[in-house]
């Protein structure tokens, strides 16, 4: 099986360039301003069935939070983590769709900003 959590761990250390918490793993309390990994549907699509070697695409739905205070100040911010994101994607990162519209929402007794996008990454099977 590919090792997944490398993978994870690769694109959460690239968006850390962005300048803020990313958490690779979906979290109960996220505190904001964040960028948090979840793994989307399809998650994993080999391109191949069976062998080591072969490729498997990997998708992941990117989830940016900011604070939700006020909406302005929140618009602002959660349109500026949305580029940053794109630009420290990993080279060879497909985008799929585009950018949810900035949804408020309650997390964690919290007012919080999200948008969502979905990437698709490709790794291969180690064999395992």
């Amino acid at each position: 099986m590919a090792d997944l959590a490398t993978l994870r761990g690769t694109l959460a250390t690239s968006l850390e360039a962005a300048g803020r918490v990313v958490f690779a793993y979906p979290k109960e309390n996220a505190s904001v301003p964040a960028i948090v990994l979840v793994p989307s549907n399809p998650y994993m699509t080999p391109t191949a069935i069976g062998g080591a070697g072969s490729r498997i695409h990997v998708r992941f739905d990117i989830t940016c939070m900011v604070s939700g205070v006020d909406n302005q100040a929140g618009l602002a911010n959660i349109e500026a983590l949305m580029l940053d994101v794109m630009n420290q994607l990993p080279q060879n990162t497909s985008i799929l769709g585009g950018w949810t519209a900035p949804n408020p929402q309650e997390i964690a007794a919290q007012t919080v900003i999200t948008s969502q996008i979905t990437i698709e990454l490709v790794t291969t099977n180690s064999g395992n």
